[in-house]
Order: structure tokens, then sequence, then C-alpha cells
């Protein structure tokens, strides 16, 4: 009995173990990147502006760091220069869920200047076909008011076009709301 009962006790016993040193290792080498602008954010920033000092809204009614996100579903951060430019980090629905993970930006007239995706998980070879810059450009120039009917999707990429139409359409949404909070007017 007492050979068949020992084998999963120290099993048990090295998992806890484990665990513990996991846990541990993680409490002191995290590093809280909320608010913080990470390679890849400042790179499809100046894809899209160019250089430029560019920062994270964060939401000043919240205790710990917080990006200012306005209470839209699926915004993840608000990133403006503080003058006149402004990107919206959105996660939108295509195909996949939350499949389409994009910075739009939006010029100071509430007008998309351009758009890059920071990740994509759609169907490779069709919702993936969302990427390509000849569809993207349909979006410039996109602001309050564009008939979404008057962009084409993607042929075979219904749901992925209709999930870009969509996060435009809140992302400049957000933008003309809240124009005066994100420039601090």
């Amino acid at each position: 009995m007492k050979q068949s009962l020992m084998p999963p006790v120290v099993l048990t016993l090295v998992c806890v173990i484990v665990s513990a040193l996991l846990v541990f290792a993680y409490r002191h080498t995290y590093v809280d990147t909320t608010g913080i602008m990470t390679e890849e954010l400042s790179a499809a920033c100046e894809e899209v502006f160019g250089k430029g000092e560019y920062n994270i809204l964060l939401d000043k009614s919240q205790e710990k760091k917080t990006p200012l996100t306005f209470g839209v579903e699926g915004v993840k951060a608000v990133i403006t220069d503080g003058r006149s430019k402004c990107f919206i980090e959105i996660e939108q629905d295509g195909y996949a869920k939350n499949g389409l993970h994009l910075l739009i930006g939006i010029d100071p007239h509430g007008k998309i200047a351009g758009i890059e995706f920071l990740s994509i998980g759609e169907t490779p070879g069709v919702g993936t076909k969302v990427q390509d810059p000849k569809f993207i450009s349909k979006f410039i120039g996109y602001g309050c008011g564009t008939d979404d009917a008057s962009i084409d999707g993607v042929t075979a990429a219904t749901f992925s076009s209709k999930g870009m139409k969509a996060a435009c359409r809140k992302a400049v949404e957000l933008f003309e709301k809240n124009k005066e909070a994100i420039f601090g007017e």
C-alpha cells in the first residue's frame, strides 16, 4: 500500500514546490508595461505620422496605471503627441474573436491618416488579405459620416472586412466625442 501511495505524494510535492518557485520568480521579475510605449507601438506610430514624442493617455480616475479607453469596447489605449496626432489602439472581431489588433492614426480633422497592424489572428491567406495596402488605403480619409458601404470589402474575407470597418468607425467616433479630453483642451 505504501509503495503505491508514494509516487503520487512525491509528484504532488514536486508540483507544489515548482509552482511556488514560479510564483516567486514571476513576482520578482515582472515589469508592468501599462502605459509605457513599447518598441512595437512606437514603430507603428512612426509609420503613420513619422518620428515624434508619443504617449499613452492614462485614466487619472484610476488608482493604478490604466490606459484611457473612454469606455469603448475593444479600445486598448489612446496614444497622442499632445498636440494634433492621435492613435487608437483597438482589438476588433473579424472572423476570429479579437482577430484584428490595429493602431489607427487620426489627424486633427478626425480623419484616418493611417492604419498599422499590431497583430492579426484572421484565417491565413483569406482574412489576412485585409492587410493589403490597397485595401487599407480605402480607409485613408475615413471620418464620421463616411458611408461604410462606399468601402468595398475584400473578396472571401467578409467578416475581416466588416471588422476593419467597425474598428475604423469606433476609432473616429471615439476621437470626435473625446477630442478635447484627448488633447487636453
